[in-house]
């Protein structure tokens, strides 16, 4: 079912992009059909092949199709959004379904939603940091996207994600939310460039604590492997999900929940700069089955309600 909608040599890249798949049938022979060691070629054949499903048997029958993760090809997969941006299907993450995509946020930056809900009929890239569900890692994703009868038609293809740590940008603490996802990412660069015994090291030393700021770790168990304000987490290899707050909140399993697009959890927890317990705000994310997590502390608040 595959169409040959795809690069060839002697079509630019400008090409695919002005007029679309469509409009590329009868260029070759109907038999041609991209592998997967082509990833553009097969992203695009693969976004077509759901375009040209809804074509003969509707919506309602191209969601249930590409809502089934035994449809899920490695790492492809398509997800779909209706007229009004609302998904209809997401095989990897059907929690989306029903949410509206200018509202997800991506690894590296908060408006990847909004960027490939962007695409037209002519359809366009978008190049984000997302976890590879072959290989359980964060990995630079490029997706096509593509509308068609006002329905938003996407899917794409990983490329390793191995940046310097050192060249790493990193946010400004004056926005709290973009500077904890930074210096998570910093720190997964960190474990791609050294490994987990020396990022462990790294970031398990009290002299990596600055100010309210400091990275925590555990593994694929949720068994601490750093903390540095917290030192006895990692030498007794404690449970994360053993961690109950003050208040009885049994914060540690909240935060086990994170995934590889990652979770926002709030909670009571002493802040190292003040020495006082506040409201802290944790963002946590797993990558190659390690969590990686940090937070930012806000003063509780005693006005009466």
């Amino acid at each position: 079912m595959r169409k040959q909608c795809t690069l060839l040599l002697i079509l630019s890249l400008a090409v695919i992009g002005f007029t679309g798949c469509e409009n590329l049938k009868g260029v070759i022979g109907e038999s041609y059909q991209p592998s997967m060691n082509q990833p553009e070629e097969f992203t695009l054949a693969f976004v077509q092949e759901a375009i040209d499903l809804y074509k003969t048997d509707g919506i309602e029958a191209t969601v249930a199709h590409y809502g089934n993760p035994e449809n899920i090809e490695g790492q492809w997969y398509v997800f779909i959004t209706d007229v009004n941006n609302i998904y209809v299907a997401h095989a990897l993450a059907p929690v989306f379904v029903g949410r509206n995509i200018a509202g997800i946020e991506g690894v590296d930056r908060l408006t990847i939603g909004a960027e490939i809900a962007a695409a037209t009929e002519e359809g366009h890239w978008t190049e984000y940091i997302w976890p590879n569900p072959e290989t359980d890692k964060l990995e630079q994703k490029r997706t096509w996207s593509i509308r068609y009868d006002g329905y938003l038609f996407a899917s794409g293809y990983y490329e390793p994600w191995a940046p310097d740590p050192a060249s790493l940008l990193i946010a400004s603490k004056d926005n709290p939310v973009r500077y904890a996802r930074s210096l998570v990412l910093s720190a997964i660069a960190y474990y791609e460039s050294e490994g987990i015994a020396a990022t462990a090291a790294y970031y398990n030393d009290p002299a990596r604590v600055d100010g309210q700021w400091y990275v925590f770790i555990t593994d694929e168990n949720d068994l601490f492997v750093a903390h540095p304000v917290r030192q006895d987490f990692a030498e007794n290899r404690t449970d994360l999900k053993t961690i109950v707050g003050s208040d009885g909140y049994e914060l540690g399993i909240e935060i086990a929940k994170a995934t590889g697009i990652g979770r926002w959890v709030d909670y009571l927890w002493p802040n190292p700069e003040s020495g006082k317990e506040e409201q802290k705000r944790t963002w946590a994310i797993r990558h190659d089955g390690y969590l990686f997590g940090t937070g930012y502390y806000q003063p509780i608040s005693t006005d009466s309600q």
